[in-house]
């Protein structure tokens, strides 16, 4: 093989493994992927803490300006004695309220920082991480510098595992092969177990939970067909809130496989009487599956309200993973939290099989116990994953059935899968079964785990390391349930429980250590309850007790055991005398001042203070008589945490503690440097540091450089800068020979020398890396190490025995013979023996920053020294009870008197000059002033009936010591309509509901201008009605491709045509009036023209004219009924696209001839104040009839017809850039839709969908990038118009026939642009800037211009640049119909020729007034009940449907009370 194909495929291979790892290492990685470098642990340099698959994608060549990414923590919650309690609720209690207190503390500073900056993030406590939405670079290196910080991640790519399909295997009398072969059948059989009183949980895709085989075992299941969902399904991936569902398959499958039964012969669980529950969290996201993880800890009801540890699972089954094999700890701190609140955890252990190093992470770590999968032969299946895990722990743990494993699947079904997804339900529900019989191993992860690893079937294979007993294939075996219970303290048990109190007062005493020992058992420790009480299930027989309680004497007692017996043993514990321990402690490592830092007593009690920041003070009580270790744990970084032993008689202690400074950590403790004994370098200058050297063997320039200039960041296991000679940046036909030489070390004074560094030695082939040592001033050289056969990266130390004492040391790093390979980087190098910090001088600063207006702490606040970077930020301190929030601490380098200023985000800053003590704390304290709002009143009521208007006010007052800015906003809160039928409908259910019955119509359709030819039929629609949508009054004439917009509630109807004829013919409808009214003509008869409101009036150009697509265009002023010819369209277009955007009238593509064809992609915009037109960029498509509108200022547009398909495509244009982007494609191709926009939502609803006429509908949100479902419309139309509010008029049911029909979808009146604007809400300032004191009045209009009686709620919001949230104003407005209203209703059913009768839903009620027609239709249960207006008295109503005489009366309208018409119609045939 010739070089350069040498090089192509290793240079190949190491691309490969380096993708793998990215893909595979992205939270927390801190086990290297395959052969890629392993990632470089946090150091000196915050932008260290940022990983470099993170640090590229944030500031590589193809960077986005926002990114998701995650911040994580480095405090861990300690859940050592919340694991030990025995009380089911109280341990998870404990342990979720361990890790919410470690990760409110952390991350307090961190998410003050982040809503001071609007940063849209996310927080887990179960994993103490935030994760950040959109973050940017700079943001990034900020968050990198909080020291509680560990690390930014990138997010990881989990995904539904790849299972295959199989075929059923035969089954053993109704049970599934794989629960026979587990024996779980036998269990049954012999122990009577099916797993009652056991809960499992998946985090899957979700569970069909009323599958036969499921249903009875959902937890959620109440009996009599009613289901309660609350804690019993957490919806992570947002597709099903309000009850479980699968829309995947595999979640179903796993959970049928655990608890699956349906009573009729499909067997299909190990453990049928188990309750369920799930979460759906596979896998939309990595934040989804920790945030499953951590609700199953703490479940909560369905709104993620009152979270209830109580209700946690027993056992999770997690058949997910990596897709690639990984080592990587995702996850790990969730699951360590599982284990300690006795919830067990199994893992699928990947499906990457069959060669070795494939096991998937998280079932690869240690701490996870994970399942291979077999067949039914018993051999290893050939995708299960295999090789050693995490740290090379044998993987997978267990293996069980999962090759052709018959389960659940959605919609009723059954079917077969393989995979470890298959095999991991097996283990979870044998677990289930031994904690079933076996009460006394209930949330004992560890030893459940070691009953599982030696009652395995063992199973030999030396495919990937290990022994028949235990190897990286099968594992610890075949798992085998019979022999887990045969081997489980089940049968003669009894339970041992008691209180343990105070001798004096009988107070419990909660978190008391009850000790169980008995001859040929584990020691089992017992933690009382908060009420003081514990109880344990055991084995008959006789057992030691110990009783242990910090602060009380011990005692000890024996209990016998009987079988079936409760025995009980209480305790009341004497308590010991106090005594103090006091002292202080002291920076230990040259400077000598005091620390900030926690002293802990180790071991039980929990007793601790924290230190005095300006004097190092501490000082509590423990027990006298006994010996204690203290813990000393630096709140100020880089010290190292120190234990102490101490011995406490009957008299106070005093203890002094001098810590000293982490030797790894100089440049992290505040006024260290790094030192040693003889010279120690980390390349952190960008050139060649003083006194060392770089020499050029070739003469070419191509030698050691100190700049990255291959971009390849460290990788040595180094930190921040590092010196490299980097082959492959110099390219093909170049050569290195080049040396990185030392300066001369005097190492006369050092008894054992060693040459230490950090290296990342990328080999390729042939080239060598030398370290020489030289104890003559470089005059000679001996070689002490060569790698020239294989990578090398890390820590490297050697021994260099010759150099003791020797004064005049050099050490070089030579690269030579190389050729375009790979590089060499070094870091972090040490000749002598150790690294020493060396104090610099200066002292430390503390103190506590202040609001000036609340007396409280102004935490996040930055205090500095002028001129420099040195600067702290106040923290909350709230383990710290005798520190008040809002503390600070920096170092100053100078001492003396120093300037220092603190700042906070909307405070006025403060500064003050300090004298800073040299190797000392001094401290100082601020107080800041900012602005503070008053607002008043705080809530806002009104009662208008529909077309009322009423105006209030609201005061704000800057009550603060600074000046605010202030702006006034609208939100909206949402409905609920009063509905002519006496029920109500809110926003939601508007937004939510199904609508009428779908219908989709095959009849002909066409893009031309006018029917040619013969007019076809177009079938009735016999569908029901159905609320939300009702009708409205029908349209003065048969209407289609006609044009709608509102202005001031009041709908305008443009234009169209009859199918034959276009028409100028335009009309407005009063909403209160419930009418129709004509309005002045269009100059020009047009159908399908460009429509839009700019600046109160309406703008209509364009359309198909007599001649096809014509120019001309006219302005509408409302006031003066009056039309005015404006500028011509410079590409006239018919059917366009409109959308109004920032006062200016869009048209994107449109017809151009009367046939249509070809479609046009021109976009022009009309300026309505300097009465021109411009020509933009090109729509992506040549397209008509597309649906667009302005949310925001960008236009947005989706579907329409090319001519030749229809289209489902959306863009969104933006008119600063004059660019069309690609948006989220709409669920259905459509063209000819009724679209507008309202609630910053572009609304689609009919037109042609998939090929049929339709009245389905659907909305796209841009904030989400989403489309959903709209309610179905009660008539299928196409080529009709509409507006928001939400109204549609007209259209055609197929072909050219037009209809009157109209109908209107209540509650959508925002008509704005912008998704905030209330339509019924008006204020008359948006902003206001006051100084201290001043005051201003916001005048606040409220207008019924709404379709329906109703509770209409918002609110005024008030942004202000202070410290201080401000509560919006509430606003209430309550609409009553108006007093010509009056509802008429009544019931159509029919009659047959045997005299039967039943309602008729989907028939007609058309009732014809002097002034207007309505046409009703039916719902399901043939009712129809609807307002209108009096004054359209007399009424003649007319009930039809077809295969019915209709039948036709008059009425009249009374106010004030309903009128009810009810038909029986009878059958014709």
């Amino acid at each position: 093989m010739s070089d350069s194909r040498r090089r192509g495929l290793a240079r190949t291979l190491v691309g490969a493994l380096a993708t793998v790892a990215v893909v595979a290492t992205g939270l927390g990685a801190t086990g290297a992927a395959l052969a890629a470098p392993p990632t470089k642990p946090a150091g000196t340099d915050p932008a260290a803490k940022i990983k470099p698959d993170l640090m590229a994608k944030l500031s590589g060549k193809d960077a986005k300006a926002a990114n998701d990414y995650w911040v994580y923590f480095g405090q861990k919650a300690d859940l050592t004695s919340a694991s030990k309690i025995t009380d089911w609720a109280e341990r998870g209690t404990a342990v979720a309220e361990k890790l919410r207190a470690t990760a409110a503390t952390t991350q307090k500073s961190v998410k003050a920082e982040l809503d001071a900056q609007g940063v849209k993030y996310k927080s887990f406590w179960a994993t103490n991480a935030i994760r950040i939405n959109g973050g940017s670079f700079e943001l990034a290196k900020k968050l990198a510098a909080h020291s509680e910080v560990a690390g930014l991640y990138n997010p990881m790519q989990v995904e539904v595992p790849k299972i295959t399909e199989g075929t059923a295997e035969h089954e053993i009398n109704a049970v599934e092969w794989g629960v026979a072969n587990i024996k779980a059948n036998q269990v049954w059989s012999q122990y009577g177990d099916k797993g009652a009183g056991i809960t499992i949980a998946n985090i899957d895709t979700g569970v069909q939970y009323d599958h036969p085989a499921l249903v009875k075992q959902y937890r959620g299941n109440l009996g009599n067909g009613s289901f309660d969902h609350n804690y019993n399904w957490f919806d992570a991936a947002g597709t099903s809130p309000n009850q479980p569902a699968d829309a995947n398959g595999h979640g179903t499958h796993t959970m049928g496989t655990m608890a699956g039964d349906d009573g009729a012969g499909n067997q299909i669980g190990v453990a049928p009487e188990v309750k369920w529950i799930a979460a759906n969290g596979c896998c939309p996201s990595d934040a989804a599956l920790i945030e499953s993880g951590q609700w199953m800890l703490q479940p909560t009801n369905l709104a993620g309200q009152s979270p209830d540890a109580s209700k946690r699972p027993n056992i999770i089954n997690n058949s997910w993973g990596t897709q690639l094999p990984s080592n990587d700890p995702f996850m790990e701190d969730v699951t360590l939290a599982w284990a300690a609140s006795g919830i067990f955890g199994a893992f699928a252990n990947g499906n990457s099989g069959s060669a070795c190093n494939t096991s998937g992470s998280p079932g690869s770590t240690t701490s996870n116990y994970s399942s291979g999968a077999y067949d039914i032969n018993n051999n290893i299946a050939s995708f299960s994953g295999r090789g050693a895990g995490q740290n090379g722990t044998i993987k997978p743990n267990i293996s069980a059935p999962g090759v052709n494993v018959r389960s659940s699947l959605p919609g009723n079904a059954y079917g077969a899968f393989n995979g470890t997804s298959m095999a991991t339900p097996h283990l979870a529900a044998a677990v289930a079964l031994l904690w079933s019989a076996s009460p006394t191993l209930k949330g004992d992860v560890a030893a459940t785990r070691a009953l599982l690893n030696t009652t395995a079937i063992d199973t030999a294979s030396t495919q990937c390391g290990g022994t028949t007993e235990n190897n990286n294939v099968f594992g610890q075996g075949r798992l085998d349930a019979l022999a887990l219970l045969n081997a489980a303290p089940v049968g003669d048990t009894g339970t041992l429980s008691g209180k343990v109190t105070a001798a004096t007062g009988g107070a419990a005493l909660a978190g008391a250590s009850v000790t169980v020992k008995a001859a040929g058992q584990a020691d089992k420790v017992l933690t009382t309850s908060s009420t003081g009480t514990y109880s344990s299930v055991l084995p008959a027989g006789s057992y030691d007790l110990t009783v242990a309680s910090f602060g009380y004497k011990s005692q000890t007692a024996t209990a016998v055991i009987t079988t079936g017996q409760t025995t009980a043993k209480d305790f009341a514990l004497a308590s010991s005398p106090q005594v103090s321990i006091g002292g202080t402690i002291s920076d230990g490592s040259g400077h000598g001042w005091p620390l900030y830092a926690k002293v802990s007593v180790e071991g039980a009690g929990g007793v601790f203070d924290y230190t005095t920041p300006s004097n190092g003070r501490f000082s509590f009580k423990v027990p006298g008589g006994a010996a204690y270790n203290l813990k000393i744990e630096s709140q100020i970084p880089g010290y190292e945490t120190t234990t102490v032993p101490v011995i406490v008689g009957t008299t106070n202690l005093t203890k002094n503690v001098a810590v000293k400074v982490r030797q790894d950590s100089c440049l992290t403790a505040p006024g260290y440097k790094n030192g040693s004994d003889g010279t120690y370098e980390t390349f952190d200058a960008a050139a060649a540091p003083s006194g060392w050297t770089v020499q050029d063997g070739k003469g070419n320039g191509q030698v050691w450089k100190f700049d990255d200039p291959g971009k390849r960041g460290n990788l040595s296991g180094g930190t921040g800068s590092f010196a490299i000679i980097d082959s492959d940046k110099y390219g093909s036909g170049g050569a290195q020979d080049t040396s990185l030489v030392s300066p001369t070390v005097d190492l006369s004074a050092v008894t054992a020398p060693v040459i230490r560094f950090n290296q990342d030695l990328n080999w390729l082939g042939g080239e060598k890396a030398d370290v020489d040592l030289s104890i003559d001033g470089g005059a000679t050289w001996t070689n002490v190490l060569r790698q020239s056969t294989a990578d090398a990266r890390g820590a490297k130390e050697i021994a260099i025995p010759t150099a003791a004492g020797q004064s005049a040391v050099q050490v070089r790093f030579r690269y030579y013979d190389a050729s375009y390979e790979w590089w060499w980087q070094v870091d972090n190098v040490l000749i002598g023996s150790q690294i020493i910090c060396e104090p610099v001088g200066g002292g430390l600063v503390v103190g506590n920053v202040k609001d000036a207006n609340t007396g409280g702490a102004a935490n996040g606040a930055v205090v500095t020294r002028d001129g420099s970077t040195e600067a702290g930020t106040s923290v909350a301190t709230p383990e710290d009870t005798g520190l008040a929030d809002g503390f600070y601490w920096l170092y100053s380098s100078a001492d003396g008197d120093q300037g220092f200023t603190a700042k906070a985000g909307n405070y006025v800053s403060s500064q003050s000059t300090v004298a800073v003590e040299a190797d000392w704390v001094t401290s100082a304290d601020y107080t800041l002033d900012a602005g503070q709002l008053s607002v008043t009143p705080g809530t806002i009521g009104a009662t208008l009936p529909i077309g009322g208007k009423t105006s209030k006010t609201v005061t704000v007052t800057n009550t603060g010591g600074a000046p605010v800015k202030v702006k006034f906003g609208e939100k909206d809160g949402g409905f609920v309509l009063e509905n002519a039928n006496g029920s109500k409908t809110t926003k939601a259910q508007v937004l939510s509901s199904k609508g009428a019955p779908l219908q989709r119509i095959q009849v002909p359709t066409s893009f031309a201008q006018q029917l040619s030819g013969k007019p076809i039929d177009a079938p009735e629609s016999n569908a029901p009605g159905a609320a939300p949508w009702t009708g409205i009054a029908n349209y003065p004439g048969v209407v289609m491709d006609n044009r709608v917009v509102t202005v001031d509630g009041t709908v305008y109807s443009v234009a169209g045509g009859n199918g034959s004829a276009s028409t100028g013919n335009s009309y407005k409808y009063d909403a209160a009036a419930k009418a129709w009214t004509a309005i002045a003509p269009l100059p020009g008869a047009r159908n399908a023209v460009t429509l839009g409101v700019v600046g109160g009036k309406i703008i209509a150009s364009s359309g198909w004219g007599a001649s096809g697509p014509d120019a001309a265009t006219w302005s509408y002023d409302p006031a003066a009924n009056a039309w005015s010819a404006v500028a011509a369209n410079p590409a006239p277009r018919a059917a366009a696209g409109q959308a109004v955007a920032s006062g200016k009238l869009y048209a994107v593509g449109g017809c151009t001839t009367a046939s249509c064809l070809p479609m046009s992609n021109t976009v022009v915009s009309y300026d309505a104040a300097s009465n021109t037109w411009a020509t933009l960029a090109n729509y992506p498509k040549s397209v008509a009839f597309a649906s667009c509108g302005s949310i925001d200022g960008k236009v947005y547009c989706a579907g329409g017809n090319d001519g030749t398909n229809s289209l489902k495509d959306a863009y969104v244009y933006d008119p600063g850039a004059n660019t069309w982007t690609a948006v989220a494609a709409a669920p259905a191709d459509h063209w000819a839709g009724a679209y507008a926009v309202a609630g910053g939502k572009l609304l689609v609803v009919g037109g042609v969908q998939a090929g049929a006429v339709t009245n389905a509908g659907m909305a796209y949100d841009p904030a989400s990038n989403t489309w959903a479902a709209l309610p179905n419309a009660n008539q299928p139309r196409y080529r009709g118009g509409a507006a928001c509010g939400f109204y549609k008029v007209g259209g055609s049911s197929g072909g050219f026939n037009a209809t009157a029909d109209s109908e209107n979808l209540p509650g959508l009146e925002d008509c704005s642009e912008s998704a905030a604007d209330v339509s019924w809400l008006a204020l008359d300032k948006t902003e206001a800037e006051l100084a201290p004191g001043e005051s201003t009045t916001v005048k606040v209009t409220l207008t019924a211009n709404v379709d329906q009686p109703g509770t209409y709620t918002g609110a005024v919001t008030v942004g202000e640049d202070t410290p201080y949230s401000v509560s919006p104003v509430d606003i209430k407005l309550t609409v009553t119909p108006p007093s010509t209203w009056a509802k008429i209703q009544g019931t159509v059913t029919g009659v047959s020729k045997t005299g039967a009768t039943a309602a008729l839903p989907g028939a007609t009620v058309q009732v014809d007034s002097w002034a207007q027609s309505y046409t009703f239709i039916t719902d399901k249960d043939g009712n129809y009940a609807y307002w209108l207006d009096i004054r359209n008295n007399p009424l003649t109503l007319i009930a039809a449907k077809d295969g019915y005489k209709p039948q036709t009366r008059s009425t009249e309208l009374l106010s004030g009370e309903p009128i009810t018409e009810d038909f029986a119609l009878l059958a014709t045939k």
